[in-house]
């Protein structure tokens, strides 16, 4: 089954809500036809950030848009200012912003698409892709800041999605190449979503939703160079590929096909970034970078697993449990609203943990690991390889080629506490309960990945 078949078949699946996706040459010239057969409206928002977005023949996107809606009503600008980052204040600057408008259309980038699927609420919302930079444009789920902690909270779909090669191929080379790094998760999450399940957590497993896009890893890892170059054909793929992940995350109910680790990993370093008043890296890029030491983390762990090595899980004291979170994140802000935001959901994962005898279950999966390990082997793919992606692309290997690098001491307290910051369980909860991802455990995994050209 090729790509663009299993696009045009989870399209149609019953949970999915986006009704148009146009992708390739000349897709923009299709906005108005898509808003002009929306239910009647008579005025649109268009929700933009301050950046100029133009396609490679230097036509402006933003100016193109407003000029395809003016004929079709009232268009109301909602610019947001500076650089945008998903917190309280943003989102609701936007929702006062369109709250007057009949359907929303957003122009820009990722984050700006989230929080337009909540300015637009119920109401028809239609996206504008200007990169493809990360595959959350096509799922009805929204990274949001909540009392400084990045959290993934259910939105709407975006009722169509426009992506135009000419404008992939305007956008900087580097957001293009930080898709490629968001995708690369592909070869590490959903192993940590299967591993969820074996202490069931994440609302239960799906092979389908986890192998939507995963069974193209090869053409991914195929096309990274002509990515990087920023070939027309390979940006249509890539856009493809973004969009097909946004919408397994749908199918699944939540991010778990592509967001595991690596994931958590680049919210704790843009939380710490904020918290220090920096800009982040590129998200995409980012989880690329961290994407190979979650996987170098899987090698060792499956490798104990499959030698019936690994030392049992031990789950300490909640008193014991809080403490160490609070220790991770109380510097973050004053109030402690960070930690307390993150104990919150650590607490609850605990508790679950207790309740199932996730020991228990560890144990007994070890026992019968030889199955569990097949199912790994079709969903892992090996530090070397991942970094050979990255590196054909020329996107970043070391977190120390971000555009926005964070502190190295950052990035090892982002490895170090990954696992502290939501109720989901990743292989690095495994480590950490099991002993395996103390501070010379990262150092290891860090030493490892130096060594392929990777890591800090």
């Amino acid at each position: 089954m090729t790509l663009l078949t299993d696009l045009a078949k989870y399209r149609e699946h019953p949970l999915v809500g986006i009704h148009r996706i146009e992708i390739g040459a000349n897709a923009l010239a299709t906005l108005a036809e898509i808003v002009g057969g929306l239910p009647e409206h008579t005025t649109i928002a268009v929700l933009i950030d301050g950046v100029d977005y133009s396609g490679a023949s230097g036509a402006l996107i933003k100016p193109a848009v407003i000029e395809a809606l003016n004929a079709l009503g009232s268009v109301c600008v909602v610019e947001l200012e500076g650089e945008v980052h998903a917190d309280e204040l943003t989102v609701a600057a936007a929702v006062n912003g369109c709250r007057g408008a009949d359907l929303v259309v957003t122009v820009g980038s990722g984050t700006l698409c989230d929080i337009g699927k909540v300015a637009a609420g119920s109401r028809p919302h239609v996206v504008v892709q200007t990169a493809a930079s990360v595959n959350g444009f096509a799922d009805d789920q929204s990274v949001l800041l909540v009392n400084g902690a990045k959290r993934t909270t259910h939105s709407e779909w975006p009722t169509a999605l426009v992506v135009d090669t000419d404008v992939l191929r305007g956008a900087p080379a580097e957001l293009n190449r930080s898709g490629l790094g968001d995708m690369i998760s592909m070869f590490t999450a959903p192993a940590d979503w299967y591993l969820s399940s074996l202490v069931d957590l994440d609302r239960g497993w799906s092979s389908e939703a986890a192998l939507m896009t995963r069974r193209h890893g090869d053409e991914l890892r195929d096309i990274a160079e002509a990515i990087g170059s920023s070939e027309p054909d390979a940006l249509d793929t890539l856009a493809v590929f973004v969009t097909l992940s946004g919408i397994s995350m749908g199918v699944a109910g939540q991010t778990s096909p592509s967001s595991g680790m690596e994931h958590t990993v680049s919210h704790l370093l843009d939380m710490a970034n904020s918290s220090r008043g920096r800009d982040n890296a590129h998200h995409g890029a980012q989880v690329g970078v961290a994407t190979v030491v979650v996987a170098i983390l899987w090698r060792r762990i499956r490798k104990q697993l499959a030698t019936n090595t690994l030392a049992p899980v031990v789950l300490g004291s909640s008193a014991d449990a809080e403490r160490v979170v609070r220790a991770a994140f109380d510097w973050m802000d004053r109030h402690g609203a960070v930690s307390t935001e993150c104990w919150t959901d650590y607490s609850k994962k605990l508790e679950h943990l207790r309740a199932v005898d996730a020991p228990g279950r560890i144990r007994d999966a070890t026992a019968s690991w030889a199955k569990h390990d097949l199912v790994l082997g079709e969903l892992l793919e090996t530090p070397e390889n991942i970094v050979a992606a990255l590196r054909a692309a020329g996107a970043p290997t070391r977190f120390s080629e971000l555009k926005h690098p964070s502190d190295p001491d950052d990035v090892v307290w982002a490895l170090e506490n990954c696992h502290l910051m939501r109720n989901r369980f990743t292989i690095a909860d495994l480590a950490s309960l099991t002993g395996n991802w103390a501070a010379e455990d990262v150092a290891a995994a860090l030493a490892e990945a130096k060594q392929l050209g990777a890591g800090l």
